[in-house]
């Protein structure tokens, strides 16, 4: 499946969003401003947000980087969050580098200020990606380390895409034409279903119920859903682990016992073989503070938690059965 959409900002001025969706435009990446200050907000990307939303046309946003250290990136990513203001969006939160004033900090500081910019995007709720044109991915960063974690949208305007690293959006022209957009505009093409619904919900995830194997990569082919280490970093996080994912063998085994349950958004899953409830917790990256175990009681049924022995160890089975309810 190819999905046809747009990228936009400032420079496309008054957009006619309805003239948009008729010319069958399936999505739309809207430019969230540039920089590190609440100032350089796009003064469009309101109206932009909006008027998208409004058509049912699913929504990502991108940032148009000029840090030059991982500090900056990751003020760059507050910012982000700021504008956003848990907003709903249906695509990912795009860092576009590309500015030639950052060429000269080399490919380990700027794949490591990617990195920084997505990880802090990903911990306030969203998915996070890396725009760059085909030359910069391949000379000023590590495309490979990049594409293994993040969604990558890579730009080379040409009737061909030539990039060999991992990617799941092309822009293939800026001088693109829509109907309701005055003068020309970036097209693209998006490979992949990696929207989420227009109330920020993830997809269905994937039923492995029948699935008896071992794998995850091989459970989720047997479905014939995107095994990728991007599409298992999203999936871990649907499931509803709130640690990093980095597909070591005990994070595989969890999301595919998870997954394997048809009841899995409902439920917390670990393989922890302890005698804690806190560690148990902890194994899966769930808070195992007080204030959130009273919280995971109170959903399975004990009011008035005290962190007693006795209420740690009902809750703990429950982990360990797969029967712990999610708050």
């Amino acid at each position: 499946m190819r999905y046809k959409g747009i990228d936009v900002s400032k420079f496309q001025g008054d957009i006619n969003f309805k003239k948009v969706k008729n010319d069958g435009i399936d999505f739309a990446i809207v430019r969230i401003g540039y920089g590190m200050y609440e100032s350089q907000k796009d003064p469009k990307f309101e109206a932009n947000y909006e008027g998208f939303r409004n058509q049912n046309i699913p929504v990502g946003v991108y940032l148009y980087s000029y840090a030059k250290s991982i500090s900056d990136a990751k003020r760059e990513a507050s910012v982000v969050l700021k504008w956003l203001n848990k907003r709903k969006l249906n695509l990912p939160v795009y860092f576009d580098i590309e500015d030639k004033s950052q060429t000269n900090l080399g490919k380990n500081t700027l794949t490591k200020m990617c990195e920084a910019f997505c990880d802090e995007i990903e911990k306030g709720g969203y998915w996070a990606g890396i725009y760059a044109n085909k030359y910069w991915f391949t000379t000023y960063l590590d495309y490979q380390k990049l594409g293994d974690k993040y969604t990558c949208w890579v730009a080379q305007y040409n009737n061909e895409n030539t990039y060999r690293g991992k990617y799941d959006m092309w822009q293939y022209t800026s001088s693109g034409k829509v109907n309701g957009i005055k003068g020309k505009v970036d097209l693209d093409y998006l490979y992949r279903n990696i929207f989420v619904n227009m109330d920020g919900e993830k997809t269905d995830l994937p039923d492995l119920s029948d699935y008896k194997g071992t794998s995850i990569v091989d459970g989720l082919k047997s479905v014939n859903f995107d095994s990728s280490f991007d599409s298992r970093k999203r999936l871990y996080k649907e499931v509803g682990f709130n640690d990093t994912y980095k597909g070591t063998a005990k994070q595989n085994e969890n999301l595919l016992r998870a997954l394997q349950k048809k009841d899995s958004n409902e439920y917390y899953y670990s393989s922890y073989k302890g005698l804690s409830f806190v560690d148990g917790l902890k194994s899966i990256g769930v808070d195992s503070s007080f204030e959130n175990r009273k919280r995971i009681a109170s959903k399975n049924g004990i009011s008035n938690y005290k962190g007693s022995a006795f209420e740690n160890s009902k809750l703990l089975k429950l982990l360990k059965e797969g029967k712990l309810r999610k708050i």
